[in-house]
Parts: C-alpha cells; structure tokens; sequence
C-alpha cells in the first residue's frame, strides 16, 4: 500500500443513474444538430426508454422522425410531447409544420394556432402557419403571418422566401422578386430563393434573367439536379433544344437514373421530331416511377407523333394518368350534385383553359364561346392564363363570367365551379400544356367534355364526352375511349382570317413553278414526311418547299431540318425556313403556296384550316389515331375529300403533279363554301344541340350517390 493511501480513499464514489437520460440527451442532441439522425433517432429512444416521459426527447424524436421522411412517427412523437407540456408553443408550431408535409393542412392551421395562442412573438409559428396557408391557396392570408414573422425576426432568409411564394401566387410578380432579393440579400447562398426568384422571371417570360438566376442556383451547388431540370426545362421554353439537350445529358452523368432528367431529354427529342426515341424516354422514366405525372402526360403527347401508335395504345397511355393520378382524386373529392334537373332551363357552361391568349389553339373554340345563344346559355370562362394579353381581353369581354383561375389551386378551382352550379363543364386542353385536369377528375359538375384544344381522348371516365367526327375518330375505335364521342359537323373549326388577307392568285402562275408548304409546329415533321416530301421534291425539281414555325428561330432545329432533306436530296437552296412572325404575317405566308402538305403521323389541325381559309388545299395522309386523322377529317368537313391520301404512294401522287385548273378554282370559291358549311354561328348550333342532348340525357338519369369507380353509368 502506498503511503497517504487506505483502502477506502481507493473506492469510486457510487454512480449516479439518474443522469443517464440527460447525458444520453445531449449526445442525441449532438449527432442531431450534425444531422446524423438515424444515430439521433436511436439516442432519443433509448432517453425514452429510461424516462417515457421526457419532453425533450419525445419533441425532438418527433423532429428527427419528420427529417428521415417518417411523418406519422413524428407526429405521434410531438403529439405525446404535447401531452407532457401542452404550453410548448414551439412544439406546436413544430406539429404544424409536419402536418403541412404530410398533407393534413386542417390540422396542420390548427396546430399553428395554438401555437401563436400559447406564444404570440413565436416568429416561426406565423413563418408555418404562411406556409400551410400557402399550400390551402389562401395566399392573401399567407403574405399577412409571412409579414407578421418577419416583423418578429426581420432577418429569416426563409420567411422572405415563403412570402416571395406566396406573392408569386397571387400574381404580384415584382413583389415576390423584391422578397426572393431580401432572401438572397440576408444569405447569398440561398439556391431555393434563386431557383424561385428565376421561376417568377420565368413566368414574366424575362427568360435570360430566369437562366441567370438558375445559373446561380447550380453554382451554388446544394442542390444541382433540381436546379439542372429547372434549367433544362427553361432552356426548352425558350427554344434552345441545343442547350437543354445539352444539360439533361449532364444531370444524367450525375444520376443516370434521374426520372425528370430522363423525361426532359425526351421532350427534347420531341421537340427535334425524334418521337419514336423521345416515348423511349418517358417508358424509361416510367419503369423507374409509373406515378410520376410529367412523364405520363408527356409520353401522351409523344405517342401522338410516334408511327407506330394506334388507337387503342394511346387510350392505354391515357387510362394510365387516370390510374395513377385521376382516379384518388376522384375518390377524395367527388359528390353528388344539387343542380336543377330541369332538360330544358338555360344552362351554365364552363370553359376551362390556359389558352384564352393568342394561342393557335384559341382560334378553334373562339368562334364557339362568342356566337353562343345567350338565352339558352349562361358561359363562364375560367381561365389559367398566367399572362394576359390583347387576345385574352377579347375572351374576357365575350364571357358572361369571367374567372382568372391562374393561381388559384384545383381544390378552389373545382369548389368554384360548384358554387357557380356550372352545369356542362368543357376541358379545352386534354393532356397539353396548362391542362386542369385534375380538376376535371374531382367531377366538380355534372356533365364534362373534353374539345378541340387536344382532342383525342383524356383517359378519364369521369369526362363524360369527346367532340369529335365519324373521319377522326371511326366507329370501330370507340371501344378504347373513356368518353363516349359525339359527332359534330366536323372535330374542329378555326374562326375565319382577318378579311383582305387571302389573295386570288395561284403562286404557280406568277413563279411558274410549284410552291409547296407546311405551317406546322416542326415537331409534327417525322422523318418519315420528309421522306416523302423530299420524294415529291426531286421528282418535281423546279418545285419550293416553305416551312414556317416558331421553333425554327432556334439555330439547331432549323439546321437539324436542313440536314434531314439534304440527306434526301434536296439542297437547302430550295427551302425557305420561316420563324416567328406577327399572326397576319403568319397568314400572309400561305399567299405564296400553291399546295400544302400536311405532316404525318401528326397531321395539321388549326393549321389545315388556316390553309384552306387562305384558299390552299392541303395534302393529308390518312392514319390510326386522332392526330393523324385530323387532317382528313377537315377536309372532308370543307368538301375536299380528293386530297386525303390512304397511303404514302397515293399522298405522293396527289401533291406531285395537281391540277392547276381545280388549285386555282379552290383558291377563289373554297372560303366562301367554309363559311357556309362550316361558319362559326352554324357550327355552334351544333355544339349547342350537342350540349342540350347531353343535359337531357343527364336529367334522365337518377339521382344518386357517386359511382365508386367514377365510371359512366
């Protein structure tokens, strides 16, 4: 023994077990704060099993629950925590943030109330409850907490960025730059504020400050896929399919697996013509994730330009965004209807679409929506465009009721359409671009329709009706569609161009030569129709070829189509490659065409009967689906049925050597034979009968609870 030592100097002082759970929490607390939160996550449960009751840590394994994706485990947590200390303010405005995330938004208010209840100056419970605000589309109540918290804590580079959101939603787009530019200001590594401060840019179609703004985003680095898509599908938008080609090729460098990345690229060859590789694509990224929506809808549009799509394919295609998508919508929100079951009272018809503005698409339900009968019926417009312009003023002021819906979320949309007791509610978009179709599948009025805009079926069987032709869509199909078809005189019309615009004389007589032409979207042109048109082209050696269309004001597509037809043959000496222009310009264009060619598989639509308007037939290959039927079916609607061709020989055969005589008789009495066949105040009549048989058959059936299924009864 050593000296000044005794045996019980040498003992250890006993232990004390009661600081277990506090020494166990603050190491939780440590691997949390580092975001090692498995590991945190283990240290809170083993604090709680030697203390169950322990706020801490049931508030702060609620916290980490909600961080790993686990949001019902951590609403549970924080809900016990609530139990030890129902005056923890923080708590719960922490339960409300994650309900918001797990989509119990009522709840979610709640919690975030009694939050500001318990503790008024809890800066971030205002912060929480602007976002679940945001997310219930109550954005004038959302800007008032955002501004509430930021009043508590000016310097929250998030709150500044929720507000910039929710200001984006309203509309108010230099207010939501001037709160993205706060975000930025108080933290410059902010990529979420620059990635939202570029979608807003976006929106104001100020397009280089938008890819600046990504740009930052991406050189910031937290987040390169995200903001990568958001390039590529920007660069997209502004026609630059060169560079968005370019950065969905390094996102999947990255992660090759990239569902986004891998439907963008998609898009991409879409937008080169490349159909066939671009539905590749989108079955690619649907393998990986059958639900995912942008995919869906775009292999949708794709299919519609792919050789070998038919009828039956694409209503598969279709049926899936109702399986994936529509249908728990349906289920969620559908109801009976309180509508008066009166056949023959005057009826409200809702038109839904992000098309009021100059669009092509616009011309064709136009003429509809201004010659209806205003005594048999009440139109309302609920309108998804983001930017109006001269053209959206035009419908507005045609409208009995006009709803901007742009911003407003599809719960408030569909809620919106019942308050109104619309009656027959018409999509005008199907699967393209700024559709409301979710809306659609909530079946928020009685009778729903799917026209013109895009179409060719939606898929949902809750649209109860597709307007279309025996031509475009025949009777040996109808089986595959979820709507039934209603047959008018023709699937579409365009309103008639501005008077004074057509000219008499045949373009051959003054060149003495054939001019050729197409004004489709150039992803229509397959490289199968340059074959062919290449074919008439050098058979035909003195003939033009003009082809006009906004994406040829992008260097790579025009030279992308130059190389096509030099690789057939013909020089580009002998093309005249036409972008962007004023609309009369656009029109003005078909004065120089003898003869118009349409594209296949994809055939013309609006513009056939630009075409024909102008005097100049068109040439049109008769298909398997809608698409490439279209063409044709307008062309028998105008009474010009020897110019559908039933095979590429026969198209070739009609545009290689035509009538001089019977093109120069077409070009001074046609537009006056469209007019009076196929005049937008008798072809409205059409659709009116159309819409009034539907009523009746409606009110004939039983009142009744919603079908399960959402399946016509």
């Amino acid at each position: 023994m050593q000296p000044g030592r005794n045996k019980a100097s040498s003992a250890s002082p006993p232990y004390d077990k009661s600081y277990e759970p506090v020494l166990l929490l603050m190491r939780a607390r440590v691997m949390h704060q580092a975001g090692q939160y498995d590991e945190a996550k283990s240290a809170y449960k083993k604090v709680l099993k030697k203390s169950p009751n322990n706020f801490q840590a049931l508030h702060f394994l609620g916290l980490a629950e909600y961080q790993t994706g686990h949001f019902d485990a951590g609403i549970r947590s924080l809900k016990r925590a609530l139990i030890e200390d129902p005056k923890s303010a923080q708590a719960q405005s922490d339960l409300g943030s994650v309900l918001n995330t797990a989509q119990r938004y009522d709840e979610a208010l709640a919690a975030c109330d009694k939050a500001i209840a318990l503790d008024p100056a809890l800066a971030f419970a205002h912060a929480n409850r602007g976002n679940v605000l945001i997310t219930l589309g109550r954005y004038d109540d959302a800007v008032a907490s955002l501004d509430r918290a930021l009043e508590l804590v000016p310097d929250h580079a998030d709150t500044w960025n929720d507000r910039g959101n929710a200001l984006h939603k309203l509309g108010r787009y230099d207010e939501a730059l001037n709160s993205y530019a706060q975000a930025i200001t108080i933290d410059p590594l902010h990529d979420v504020a620059f990635m939202n401060q570029a979608t807003t840019l976006k929106e104001m179609k100020q397009f280089d400050l938008a890819l600046a703004s990504y740009d930052r985003a991406l050189s910031i680095g937290k987040r390169p896929m995200d903001a990568g898509i958001a390039r590529a599908d920007l660069l997209l938008q502004m026609k630059n399919v060169e560079g968005a080609l370019a950065t969905c090729t390094a996102l999947l460098k990255i992660e090759p697996n990239s569902v986004p990345a891998l439907t963008l690229l998609g898009n991409c060859m879409a937008s080169l013509g490349d159909a066939d590789t671009a539905t590749a694509l989108h079955g690619r990224a649907l393998a990986l994730k059958p639900d995912y929506e942008p995919a869906i809808s775009s292999r949708i549009f794709s299919m519609d330009f792919c050789s070998d799509a038919d009828f039956q394919s694409q209503q598969a295609a279709r049926a899936d965004w109702w399986k994936h998508v529509g249908a728990r919508l349906y289920k969620s929100h559908a109801a009976p209807f309180a509508n008066d079951r009166d056949p023959e009272r005057r009826l409200v018809v809702g038109y839904v679409s992000a098309d009021f503005r100059q669009h092509s698409a616009a011309f064709s339900f136009r003429p509809v929506i201004e010659n209806h009968d205003r005594t048999h019926f009440d139109v309302i417009c609920y309108s998804g465009v983001v930017l109006p312009d001269q053209a959206t003023k035009s419908f507005e002021a045609i409208a009995d009721q006009w709803r901007d819906s742009s911003q407003w979320t599809d719960t408030r949309l569909a809620e919106t359409i019942r308050a109104d007791k619309v009656d027959i509610l018409i999509d005008l978009s199907g699967h393209s671009a700024g559709n409301r179709l979710r809306v659609f599948a909530r079946k928020p009025a009685p009778v729903q329709v799917t026209a013109w805009g895009h179409a060719t079926g939606t898929g949902l069987p809750v649209i109860d009706y597709l307007l279309a032709d025996p031509v475009a869509v025949p009777n040996e199909v109808r089986q595959f569609y979820a709507e039934a078809i209603y047959d008018l005189p023709s699937i579409v019309i365009i309103e008639p161009p501005p008077a004074g615009l057509q000219s008499p004389e045949l373009p051959f007589d003054r060149n003495g030569y054939l001019t050729y032409g197409s004004l489709n979207r150039i992803s229509k042109i397959s490289d199968a129709a340059i074959a062919v048109w290449s074919k008439i082209m050098s058979d035909n050696p003195a003939s033009r070829l003009i082809l006009k269309d906004h994406q040829i004001d992008d260097p790579a597509v025009r030279q992308t189509l130059l190389d096509k037809f030099a690789a057939q043959g013909v020089g580009a000496g002998r093309i005249t490659l036409l972008g962007s222009t004023t609309r009369q310009e656009h029109l003005q264009t078909l004065r120089q065409i003898d003869l118009c060619l349409d594209p296949f598989p994809q055939a013309g639509g609006v513009s056939t009967w630009e075409a024909l308007h102008m005097g100049v037939p068109v040439v049109s290959r008769l298909g398997n689906t809608v698409a490439s039927r279209v063409g044709s079916a307008i062309l028998a609607a105008a009474g010009l049925p020897e110019f559908i061709a039933t095979s590429e020989e026969r198209y070739i055969e009609i545009a290689l050597d035509p009538d001089r005589e019977r093109l120069r008789s077409i070009r001074r009495g046609l537009p006056a034979f469209i007019a009076e066949r196929c005049g937008p105040a008798a072809y409205t009549r059409a659709v009116e009968d159309a819409y009034r048989t539907m009523w009746r058959r409606w009110c004939a059936t039983p009142a009744e609870a919603k079908p399960a299924d959402g399946k016509r009864r």
